[in-house]
């Protein structure tokens, strides 16, 4: 990335972040807005695999497996949100008569991710949670007031637009995307070279044993 690129890159991530509408309106003019929006997606899917890396940590995957995972999960983050974009792309023409270029809606969404770079936070205990659905909303704000700056729609219709595409992708995830799931499970399970286990009471479990396996310090032992 050239430096005049990398400047322009970090512009428009700060003025997303910042909320600024300008931002937006700026990315529709570039020539490289697609891959902006590609390289925020990936920094926000590779911040939000390393918030989240305690999973790979507690399963024990190797060194150079946890890297891959991580640029696994990253890259499975950029094609999730691309499904996204194109049910919200879907429910723009079916349902509220609009005939937008998809791109518009892949570059502004992309670039209204950029809160979510800082996904990292994820990983700091109790918080976490809510550092997470105060970023998840922080994009959302970030996408409903950029896409009114390039199409004018209005406040309301643009997030009416958002939530029900969101509505839309869950629908299919639970119905023909359930082996697009699945083969991402996969991938992830070969990528750390284990069967990973991701619920609660699992990584428990995988932490009890753990500490019950290792074995006592060397003061710890009785003469």
């Amino acid at each position: 990335m050239s430096t005049i690129a990398s400047t322009e890159f970090w512009d428009l991530v700060k003025g997303a972040i910042t909320l600024n509408p300008a931002a937006f309106e700026a990315i529709a003019t570039s020539p490289q807005a697609t891959r902006i929006a590609v390289n925020v997606l990936l920094l926000a899917g590779l911040s939000q695999a390393i918030g989240q890396s305690i999973i790979l940590f507690i399963n024990q995957v190797k060194p150079l497996r946890f890297l891959l995972s991580l640029i696994l999960a990253a890259i499975l983050f950029v094609f999730s949100y691309g499904f996204w974009i194109g049910s919200t792309w879907l429910v723009s023409g079916v349902v509220f008569r609009q005939t937008l270029d998809f791109w518009v809606f892949f570059y502004t969404i992309g670039l209204a991710t950029a809160p979510q770079i800082l996904s990292f936070l994820v990983a700091l205990p109790y918080l976490g949670v809510p550092i997470q659905l105060g970023l998840s909303l922080w994009a959302l704000l970030a996408f409903v007031l950029g896409f009114n700056a390039i199409t004018g729609w209005g406040i309301w219709q643009t997030f009416a637009c958002s939530v029900l595409g969101w509505f839309v992708l869950e629908i299919l995830q639970r119905t023909i995307g359930k082996p697009i799931a699945a083969l991402g499970k996969w991938l992830a399970n070969t990528t750390a070279g284990t069967s990973l286990v991701t619920d609660l009471r699992g990584l428990e479990n995988l932490l009890e044993t753990g500490l019950q396996s290792t074995p006592p310090h060397q003061d710890d032992r009785r003469p």
